[in-house]
């Protein structure tokens, strides 16, 4: 809470900064847009790796040695989902704003807030058999990191991203239905309901940047994001079950173009 806090004055800081510069000819403005592919990977929940296109909106200001960015991304369609005795569908959608200051002409500092949730609509394979529905892993939470450019004569700018978040995670678990055997012990795919935790890992990104004719820039990155989440279930029987290291992953590749106006 007392992150979130810090974080929200912090944006409103800067937006009150930014618009008292407004008419400034330093405050610089850019929005882009990217297209690509993204994946999720929760091996606990799920069979295999989902995949899926993906597009990102990017929009911020720039004055000085500060600079403010939102990007809202998700995915356009969606994407096959197998788990043990069902199959589905999935989407994702990730949004962040981040705030930074640019340390010098090679490196900068920054810190944001980050949202992620990817839903799921499953069914039994048997059409006989009920059960299935909606399934969902939503994560949000502050990220701090740093971020360093190297500019290529000729061949445009080159940039490596490290960030490191600390994040609550909701999630709507589905039970598989076979219960646990005697002997053995309750796993993730064993519960169900509304169940919260806490995640936190890393997440790093590679980018190249060329600039175009007039105000545009062509823009590709890879970005990924590993995340561990801790777990603790209260099960009907009272016990409390502890799951951690429980490990998520997301990746996105994407390629578009950035105007600076």
């Amino acid at each position: 809470m007392k992150i979130k806090l810090i974080f929200s004055l912090a944006v409103c800081f800067t937006a009150v900064s930014f618009s008292c510069i407004a008419t400034a000819s330093t405050l610089h403005k850019f929005a882009g847009y990217e297209m690509g592919y993204g994946t999720f990977k929760f091996a606990e929940k799920l069979d295999h790796k989902i995949v899926f296109p993906v597009a990102n909106l990017t929009a911020g200001l720039a004055y000085q040695r500060y600079s403010i960015v939102i990007n809202l991304s998700g995915s356009l369609s969606d994407a096959a989902v197998s788990e043990e005795e069902m199959s589905g569908t999935g989407r994702r959608q990730d949004n962040d704003l981040t705030i930074a200051y640019q340390l010098n002409k090679v490196a900068s500092i920054f810190l944001g807030y980050k949202q992620g949730e990817t839903n799921l609509l499953l069914i039994n394979r048997d059409p006989a058999v009920v059960g299935g529905g909606q399934e969902a892993y939503k994560q949000n939470g502050a990220f701090i990191g740093a971020n360093l450019n190297w500019s290529i004569e000729g061949a445009g700018k080159l940039g490596v991203t490290a960030a490191y978040a600390a994040l609550q995670s909701d999630n709507l678990f589905i039970a598989d239905g076979d219960g646990v055997a005697a002997g053995e012990t309750l796993e993730i795919d064993d519960i169900g309901g509304e169940i919260s935790g806490n995640s936190s890992g890393y997440s790093v990104a590679l980018s190249w940047s060329m600039p175009m004719k007039g105000h545009f820039i062509f823009r590709t990155r890879l970005r990924v994001n590993q995340y561990q989440q801790d777990i603790d279930y209260l099960h009907s029987d009272n016990q409390t079950y502890h799951f951690n290291g429980v490990a998520e992953s997301s990746t996105m590749l994407l390629v578009g173009v950035t105007s600076i106006f």
